[in-house]
């Protein structure tokens, strides 16, 4: 990519700082990286596609492939509502077809959809780190229920019950960890009463 990830990166969080409420699709990303080009191509959008997903976001931000044909990578905040709501909106119509308003009024339930993901990010978000991986492992067994309803093949499955594997011992080793501390600070604490001498 001629301009370079950083470049991107710039032009990404001057967005997010100037309206940490947005979602933006690639091809407004490519529009201010690419100014003074006579328009976005195909190739533009692709090299900004790959340098959003290698970009270091603020911890809340993240990506999002649109789910229509042609659909874009949208950038949002996945601890606002609204920012939700406006990935959705582009994700699935585009700034094109429909405006945020309208979708907002037409199909409300998505905004509920909306509503749910944020709360549950939020719960992921202020979760401890044993927390985090509780909610990864619960995620992952969704995700193996699915690829069996769908009857996905062996490989997928078997990707899906070795991320479960590795995240159950990641958990495993930080309750050990944990217990260890424990155990280690609860022993210098103890009763050191010595009766005095006669």
């Amino acid at each position: 990519m001629s301009r370079g990830h950083g470049r991107v990166q710039q032009v990404v969080l001057a967005l997010i700082e100037a309206e940490p409420e947005g979602a933006w699709e690639t091809s407004v990303i490519c529009a201010q990286v690419y100014r003074g080009a006579n328009r976005v191509e195909k190739k533009h959008r692709v090299a900004v596609s790959r340098a959003l997903r290698k970009t270091s976001l603020p911890e809340t931000w993240d990506i999002r492939y649109g789910g229509r044909q042609g659909g874009e990578h949208v950038l949002y905040n996945r601890l606002s509502l609204e920012s939700t709501s406006r990935c959705l909106w582009l994700a699935l119509f585009g700034r094109r077809h429909c405006t945020y308003e309208k979708f907002c009024e037409f199909y409300s339930h998505q905004v509920d959809n909306a509503r749910t993901e944020v709360a549950e990010y939020r719960r992921y978000f202020e979760a401890d780190e044993i927390g985090r991986l509780d909610i990864r492992i619960a995620a992952q067994r969704k995700r193996a229920g699915l690829a069996r309803m769908i009857g996905a093949n062996a490989e997928f499955y078997r990707s899906i019950a070795e991320n479960i594997k590795a995240l159950t011992e990641q958990k495993a080793a930080l309750e050990a960890e944990r217990l260890s501390v424990s155990s280690t600070s609860e022993s210098g604490t103890g009763n050191t009463y010595e009766g005095k001498a006669a």
